[in-house]
């Protein structure tokens, strides 16, 4: 048996199935309304995306079945070729960043404890859209103990178990920030070009729908930070933020049944946790298995090298400043 902690567990990548729809009457009226997803439309397009694997000449190991293509397809809005890009750039940046998407396994000490802190976890219950909720306690993550990658893959490693449920493809979700206890010592763990990248990551390259994002408690020694930070997102994701300048505020946004007994609720933050835990425990195997995929480095184009140099060379022969 191999080690608890290794992708080997995954077994081999999921091939193609024969995909049934088995998403509520409700959720399949959004899916068309909001996504242009019809059953016709979505058989086509499965069969699409599979043709484009099959024939891309860098993809050599990719899931193929249809819960993983159908989240690239509701996020691109069943626009098939731009579904077929954000897919080659998903498995770019997977291979781009180790550091940040393999070994997304709940069981490794280091992220359960991260999660155990209440850093980054799901609450149970749906909001008033239908909506998965992620909540963050950004305090709870100690610089001293934890990376910016651990902070990565505490994150990534929830994105990628609850894009399993094909509901959540469809609504979207919802998250919240509690940002009170957060120092500046944090920020020394990221330089700028890996805020630039964890952006990028998280808003156009995984397949998931962000829908509303609320900021409580953040303190103005951080204003200035959170407004450099958004200036990496697009316009679409900056009009979908709310700041609250407290808990009270914050629950006139959000149902206090919603949030953890700390914040107003009932359910205690730690018993949360746990749920959420073993939510993420009975996607384990599917989420490690997206480790064995793999796409190679873009093949060179050897004519427009050739033209670049013969350019660098003619200059070089002008003698230019």
């Amino acid at each position: 048996m191999g080690s608890p902690l290794g992708s080997e567990e995954a077994g081999a990548v999921l091939g193609p199935d024969q995909y049934v729809c088995t998403l509520p009457a409700e959720v399949c009226k959004l899916a068309e309304t909001h996504l242009m997803e019809e059953d016709r439309a979505r058989t086509s397009a499965i069969v699409q995306m599979r043709d484009f694997i099959s024939s891309h000449p860098s993809i050599t190991k990719c899931r193929m079945d249809g819960n993983f293509l159908l989240r690239f397809l509701r996020m691109k809005k069943f626009r098939v070729e731009e579904a077929q890009e954000q897919l080659e750039k998903y498995l770019r940046m997977r291979q781009e960043h180790p550091q940040w998407f393999t070994k997304l396994n709940i069981l490794d000490p280091t992220l359960d404890e991260l999660i155990s802190t209440g850093y980054f976890f799901a609450l149970p219950e749906r909001d008033e859209s239908g909506r998965r909720v992620f909540f963050s306690v950004g305090g709870k993550m100690d610089p001293a103990r934890f990376t910016a990658s651990d902070q990565m893959r505490s994150m990534l490693v929830g994105f990628e178990s609850l894009i399993e449920d094909e509901e959540n493809q469809v609504r979207g979700f919802t998250y919240i920030f509690d940002e009170k206890e957060l120092g500046l010592s944090i920020i020394t763990l990221w330089t700028p070009s890996d805020v630039s990248k964890a952006f990028q990551c998280c808003e156009k390259t995984i397949p998931m729908r962000h829908k509303e994002i609320h900021i409580v408690n953040l303190p103005s020694t951080l204003m200035a930070v959170f407004e450099f930070a958004k200036t990496l997102l697009s316009d679409k994701i900056k009009n979908r933020f709310q700041m609250h300048s407290d808990n009270s505020k914050l629950r006139q946004a959000v149902p206090a049944r919603l949030l953890p007994k700390e914040y107003g609720g009932t359910i205690p933050l730690a018993d949360m946790i746990q749920m959420y835990k073993k939510e993420l425990l009975s996607v384990r195997s599917r989420v490690l298995m997206l480790d064995q995929m793999h796409i190679g480095k873009k093949p060179k184009n050897k004519r427009i090298d050739k033209a670049l140099t013969t350019i660098q060379r003619n200059f070089k022969k002008l003698d230019i400043d």
